[in-house]
C-alpha cells in the first residue's frame, strides 16, 4: 500500500479565519477576568504579553520578557525557571493545577469561536479533493520525479504497494474544521501520484488521530516529553503525566501514539501543514527523520507559511530560509535521539535530498479563499439565509 500522512497543525485552522493564536487567546483572558481567579500562571503570561502597555518604562526590557507566543516553549522556560526556587516543589505543583485551568478556558476559548466560524464558511468535496493534490502539483518537475522514482522502487520491493493506497491525518489541534474539511470525501485522485498505481484513488481514512486530544477528549497544553521536564520540580508521577504530552497521550490507553508513530513510520510520503516544528512536538518530528533514515525511498514535504513569499522569488533569502527549516527539524530529531549512538547517520544530507520545502503566502485570487492553493473553501455570503434552510 501506498500511504500518504498529513501532519496538520494550527496554520490549518488560522487559514479557515479561526482566531486560534495563543496571542488572540490571551486578548480573551484579558477581557474575560471573571472566569479565572488567583491563577499565577494566567497573570505571568498577561503581565509579560503586556508589559509595554502596564508599564511604559518596561519598553527597554521588552526583549528580556517572556512573551508566551509559543506557550509550550515558554512554559518549559517558566518550569526551569521553577526549579530553582527553594520552594520548588510547592510552586510546581500550584503551577500544575494552574497549567489545567488554562487548558480547560483554551478549550472553552476554540468552541466560542468555532461555533462563531463555522456558520461562514462552507467546506465541499470539490474544493477539498483539489487541496490534498496541492503538494504535488506546487513541487518542482524535478522534485516530482524524484519521488514517482522513489516509489517505483518500493514496488520493485513490494509489487502489492502499488495495488492499493490509502491517505491519513494527524491532527495537532483540538477543533473539528479538519473533520468538517475531509468528511465528504472516500477517494481521491491524487495528481502526480494516482497515475503510477493500480487502483488510481486513495482512500480517505476519516479517522484522524490527536495527539493532544480534541474538544471531547481534555485537550492538553503542556510541554514534549518527560525527559523535558527540569529536574528539581519533584512533581508526582500523575502531575509529570499530565504536563508531559507524550505521557498524557499515553495515559489515555487507546493507544493513540502508538498508532500516530505507525502511521509515520509505515508512510511513504509525510506532508506537514501548519506545524509549528516547535520542540514540543519534537517527538513525531523526531518519528518524520526516523521514517527518512530507516526508508531510502521516504519522502517528507514541510509545507510552512510565508507572507512574503512570491513563486519567482527562489534567491538567497529563501535558501536561507530551507537551512533554518531543516536545522530546526534536525535539532528536534537530535533532541529526542540524544540518548542514541547514530554518529555515522548523515542526518543533514538526507534532510537535504528527501525533505522538500514549498511555501504558501494565504493569498487568495480576488479576495475568493476558494482559489486558495492549499485547503480551499468557500465563505457563506448569506449567514442568514443558510441557517433558515
Amino acid at each position: 500500500m501506498v500511504k500518504i500522512s498529513y501532519m496538520i497543525g494550527n496554520g490549518l485552522d488560522i487559514h479557515f479565519g479561526l482566531h486560534s493564536k495563543y496571542t488572540d487567546f490571551y486578548a480573551w483572558l484579558e477581557q474575560n477576568p471573571k472566569k479565572y481567579k488567583d491563577n499565577n500562571l494566567i497573570s505571568d503570561i498577561l503581565t509579560n504579553i503586556y508589559a509595554k502597555e502596564i508599564d511604559e518604562t518596561k519598553k527597554e526590557n521588552w526583549d528580556e520578557l517572556t512573551d508566551w507566543s509559543d506557550f509550550e516553549k515558554e512554559l518549559k522556560k517558566n518550569l526551569e525557571f521553577i526549579s530553582k526556587n527553594e520552594n520548588a516543589i510547592e510552586i510546581a505543583s500550584r503551577r500544575v493545577q494552574e497549567l489545567e485551568e488554562v487548558s480547560l478556558l483554551l478549550r472553552e476559548y476554540l468552541q466560542n469561536e468555532e461555533k462563531k466560524l463555522k456558520p461562514l464558511i462552507e467546506f465541499n468535496s470539490e474544493l477539498s479533493t483539489s487541496s490534498l493534490s496541492a503538494p504535488f502539483l506546487k513541487l518542482p518537475p524535478n522534485h516530482i520525479a524524484l519521488i514517482r522514482e522513489r516509489l517505483y522502487n518500493s514496488f520493485k520491493n513490494y509489487p502489492a504497494n502499488k495495488s492499493s493506497s490509502s491517505i491519513n491525518f494527524i491532527n495537532f489541534n483540538y477543533t473539528s474544521l479538519l473533520q468538517e474539511y475531509i468528511q465528504t470525501m472516500k477517494t481521491v485522485y491524487v495528481s502526480n501520484i494516482s497515475d503510477i498505481l493500480n487502483s488510481q484513488s486513495f482512500e480517505i481514512n476519516n479517522t484522524i488521530y490527536y495527539p493532544n486530544g480534541d474538544f471531547d477528549d481534555s485537550p492538553e497544553l503542556g510541554i514534549g516529553t518527560e525527559m523535558d521536564i527540569p529536574e528539581g520540580l519533584f512533581l508526582s508521577q500523575d502531575e509529570i503525566d499530565y504536563v508531559s504530552k507524550e505521557s498524557f497521550a499515553r495515559r489515555r490507553m487507546d493507544y493513540r501514539l502508538d498508532k500516530i508513530i505507525d502511521s509515520i513510520k509505515t508512510s511513504d510520503i509525510i506532508i506537514t501543514y501548519g506545524l509549528s516544528l516547535g520542540e514540543s512536538d519534537a517527538l513525531y518530528i523526531y518519528h518524520i527523520v526516523s521514517t527518512l533514515i530507516a526508508n531510502k525511498d521516504a519522502t517528507a514535504i514541510v509545507i510552512m507559511f510565508d507572507e512574503n513569499y512570491r513563486k519567482s522569488n527562489h534567491g538567497l533569502r529563501y535558501f536561507r530560509k530551507l537551512d533554518e527549516i531543516r536545522t530546526k527539524i534536525e535539532k528536534n530529531y537530535q533532541h529526542i535521539n540524544s540518548s542514541e549512538n547514530n554518529d555515522d547517520i548523515d542526518v543533514k544530507t538526507i534532510l537535504k535530498s528527501r525533505l522538500l520545502v514549498l511555501f504558501d503566502n494565504g493569498v487568495k485570487s480576488e479576495n475568493d479563499p476558494a482559489t486558495m492553493t492549499y485547503f480551499p473553501f468557500k465563505e457563506v455570503k448569506n449567514v442568514n439565509s443558510k441557517n433558515s434552510k
